[in-house]
């Protein structure tokens, strides 16, 4: 399985260096070599635990080039394999696609190495460098503000994590110059300033992710990036921070999260009704799906504050339904806009009578991001109100109400463009075609299987929330 999760590495990178080298590259073309590294995992699946991979890369400081798969980091590899090519697929026509393509598939190579790596520098550098991939896209294919957002999401990611170089370089020298997490485990809670450096990973996980109140930069970012710009900050970029927070926070620093949770539980409970809150008073609906996005992401963290093993079971199966569903509605959205001319909404409405795949495609997503039972947002939610209960009742009880909140701002969006009286007809909406229908199903498929039958993900998330429980109580 070494040689396998090689070839799943290196598949990204070799494809990101054919697409930068070769200008005219077919878009199926690129789509299917996305689609290798889902192929790979599929064909070992079962057998991925424990894959690793290990050589010396700079041996006068020790870092190894150490990736290994656990139960935690292949939920994560799975949700990128499936969002690449949702990505790619989402893209229209692009001027210099090649480069476009190759930034994709260097961000996919980035993204399998920092979700595998336990090696602390070769985490960070995969963490550093996965920022380069999103501002250009940002930057080249954004609206018309795109140099404005790719700027202040640069600023704002580095702003997070200018210090993390030095926290790490702390913990080497702590643990006898060694970078290993397996080592680093034993001694980060006795080093030095261990509170500081603790409160700087945070701080940098709080950004990417982000916690409120770091969330600044998402609403430019999510909104003048492209359609797959924006799944791709929307579905995989905000989980690199929760699985920062479950890798580095809960690996090195448990006793200092646990006395951290209260604040931190209650600036994620904040960022739930804030972004809930905001995404209601927007009359543009990309902007009240980036609301809601941070909103439901916030919800995650509650559930990795929450020190129970049913709340980080739902926090990390609702970090991939989270994955899943904001992909489906800027996808849904980018299409909507492709029609209208415009994000704005309020000037033309009953688009069902005109759009009615696309209008029950569009609410099929929405049922999921308000988490009607059945859907896989349901499912998730529930465990974490869940843990939350058993030790903090009030505060699950208050929780609760932001899915009254989330069906307020959702359905009225739907009512706005879709069932209010009908507008003029005009020949610019056309319903979307069998192609479009093709794109978002294995995004509808996952959003029921796992609402019907979630038994197959959570066995797979059990091992990880296991593991975490286990550091947390040693």
């Amino acid at each position: 399985m070494s040689i396998l999760f090689l070839i799943l590495f290196l598949v990204p990178f070799a494809a990101s260096a054919a697409a930068f080298m070769f200008r005219h590259i077919p878009k199926w073309y690129a789509v299917v070599l996305s689609c290798v590294p889902l192929a790979i995992l599929i064909a070992g699946q079962g057998r991925w635990i424990g894959s690793n991979i290990q050589y010396a890369w700079f041996p006068a400081m020790s870092i190894q080039f150490h990736l290994n798969i656990d139960a935690l980091s292949l939920v994560f590899l799975y949700l990128t394999a499936v969002i690449i090519p949702i990505s790619l697929l989402a893209a229209g026509s692009l001027a210099y696609a090649h480069i476009f393509y190759g930034l994709v598939f260097l961000l996919q190579g980035l993204l399998i190495g920092f979700f595998t790596a336990r090696d602390l520098a070769v985490f960070t550098i995969f963490w550093e460098a996965m920022l380069i991939p999103l501002y250009f896209i940002i930057n080249l294919w954004g609206g018309p503000q795109r140099q404005m957002a790719s700027l202040k999401f640069l600023i704002y990611m580095i702003a997070g994590s200018v210090l993390m170089v030095a926290a790490v370089l702390a913990l080497y020298f702590a643990a006898g110059k060694s970078f290993n997490l397996d080592t680093l485990a034993g001694v980060s809670a006795g080093a030095p300033y261990a509170v500081w450096l603790f409160g700087i990973f945070m701080l940098a996980f709080a950004v990417k992710t982000p916690l409120f109140p770091f969330h600044a930069w998402l609403p430019d970012a999510y909104c003048q990036a492209p359609v797959a710009g924006t799944i791709l900050l929307s579905a995989i970029l905000s989980k690199a921070g929760i699985y920062g927070i479950l890798r580095i926070g809960m690996e090195l620093f448990p006793t200092l999260l646990q006395e951290w949770s209260p604040l931190l539980l209650g600036l994620s409970i904040a960022g739930v009704f804030y972004g809930g809150f905001a995404a209601w008073m927007q009359r543009d609906f990309k902007r009240l799906i980036a609301y809601s996005s941070f909103s439901h992401v916030n919800f995650v963290m509650v559930g990795l504050f929450v020190w129970s093993q049913t709340a980080h079971s739902g926090a990390i199966l609702q970090a991939l339904n989270h994955g899943i569903t904001i992909a489906a509605l800027f996808l849904v959205a980018g299409w909507l806009e492709e029609r209208l001319g415009t994000t704005s909404f309020g000037h033309v409405s009953g688009l069902a009578k005109f759009l009615p795949q696309l209008c029950w495609l569009t609410l099929l997503f929405v049922l999921s991001s308000v988490a009607l039972p059945g859907t896989n947002s349901f499912v998730g939610e529930l465990l974490i109100l869940f843990g939350l209960f058993v030790n903090y009742p009030w505060a699950a009880a208050f929780l609760a109400l932001t899915v009254i909140l989330s069906v307020i701002y959702m359905l009225r969006w739907m009512q706005k463009v879709y069932f209010d009286e009908p507008s003029l007809f005009q020949d610019s909406w056309m319903d979307i075609t069998v192609k479009e229908l093709a794109i978002a199903a294995p995004l509808a498929f996952l959003i029921l299987w796992i609402g019907i039958y979630p038994a197959p993900v959570l066995n797979q998330i059990k091992p990880a929330s296991q593991k975490i429980i286990a550091e947390e109580t040693t």
